[in-house]
């Protein structure tokens, strides 16, 4: 439970690496007071020496004080615009001289811009199996959660030291769920879909997905702007990708998946998609004005109680709760909380505030 974060302040050839339990969600309006603010509260923040995979970790910040750099990520889950106006107002708080970089590769990016093996915070490749168990029998026996394909896996074979997870299928998204744009040109006629998938996960499909996509209703409009989008030109074998979130260097294994394809990444840019879709799709136009008024309202109640004080205050009543009702039936329950408050949130400074404000009111 949690929104983890890491937050690395480097300098020189040196850098220390920071954990939060909860400040994932709210990078950003940790991040806009400016750097003094920044280093302040990523030092606050409880030192650790091992890096959380990128499944873990909802959001992550590298304040580089030699380089001037501030390299970071978040999902930003109020939206485009609500992004956007965070992105702006960043540039008027950091002072002229700072690059305001959004990794677009998440964790990986951050841990190899400090020199790190981003091979140490890859997601899950695989399920390890542990050394005493040898045939699949073992071990559905000793994780009944898990059910093993046995056209895959005979009953009485040896299993590997490491199951592959293999990647989930691209299927339709509902109006009410998250969802990838997906545009597929083929013959030249370009349609769109709505994948209840990240782009990743579009990518990792492969080529072969395209044929899924003929059994599919294309979709002419949609009531919410997407967070991610991929285009395929069947004709062209080219493809483009864009995110408002984290790649995670899928694009690096995009020539396995689709092999002799062109991958071009647009970052944030989705104004290149919506062009290459040639009016396939209605999306609605973000509203810049309401993300503005978004992140000024969330910004401000973050002063007051910040997502890490919301979220260890909700688990400690689950705690409690769950105590109360362990005693009732005469029973014990044991709790650990040391993850749970790993969080310190930092005052700001009045000059601090206002700067963010001014920033604020200079975009409204």
């Amino acid at each position: 439970m949690g929104e983890r974060a890491h937050y690395v302040i480097k300098d020189g050839g040196s850098w220390e690496l920071y954990y939060s339990q909860w400040g994932g969600y709210s990078i950003e309006l940790d991040m806009l007071p400016g750097p003094e603010f920044a280093e302040r509260f990523a030092r606050g923040q409880r030192r650790v020496d091992a890096w959380m995979n990128e499944c873990e970790c909802s959001g992550a910040a590298l304040i580089d004080r030699g380089e001037r750099r501030l390299l970071w990520f978040s999902d930003c889950l109020d939206g485009p615009a609500y992004r956007a106006a965070a992105l702006a107002a960043l540039r008027r708080t950091w002072p002229a001289g700072w690059r305001l970089d959004w990794a677009y590769d998440g964790l990986r990016e951050i841990a190899g811009a400090v020199g790190q093996d981003e091979r140490g915070v890859r997601r899950w490749s695989g399920i390890p199996v542990p050394d005493d168990i040898r045939t699949p029998e073992q071990f559905m026996a000793a994780l009944p959660q898990f059910e093993l394909n046995p056209d895959v896996y005979p009953p009485g074979s040896e299993l590997p030291r490491e199951l592959p997870i293999p990647v989930p299928p691209v299927r339709p998204a509902e109006e009410a769920s998250p969802a990838t744009l997906v545009t597929v040109v083929r013959g030249g006629v370009t349609r769109a879909y709505m994948a209840r998938a990240t782009a990743s996960m579009v990518i990792e499909n492969g080529v072969a997905s395209l044929d899924a996509y003929r059994g599919w209703s294309p979709v002419v409009s949609w009531p919410a702007f997407p967070d991610e989008g991929v285009h395929l030109d069947a004709d062209a074998e080219s493809a483009g990708v864009w995110t408002l979130r984290t790649l995670d260097r899928v694009l690096d294994e995009a020539g396995a998946h689709w092999p002799g394809w062109r991958w071009t990444p647009w970052q944030d840019r989705y104004h290149e998609h919506l062009a290459l879709a040639a009016g396939a799709i209605v999306l609605p136009v973000p509203d810049q004005a309401a993300g503005l008024r978004s992140l000024a309202a969330e910004f401000e109640r973050h002063q007051k109680l910040d997502a890490g004080t919301r979220g260890a205050a909700t688990s400690l009543a689950v705690v409690g709760a769950l105590t109360s009702a362990a005693e009732a039936a005469e029973a014990r329950l044991r709790t650990a909380i040391d993850n749970m408050c790993a969080h310190r949130p930092a005052d700001v400074t009045a000059e601090e505030r206002a700067l963010v404000r001014s920033a604020f009111d200079a975009l409204s």
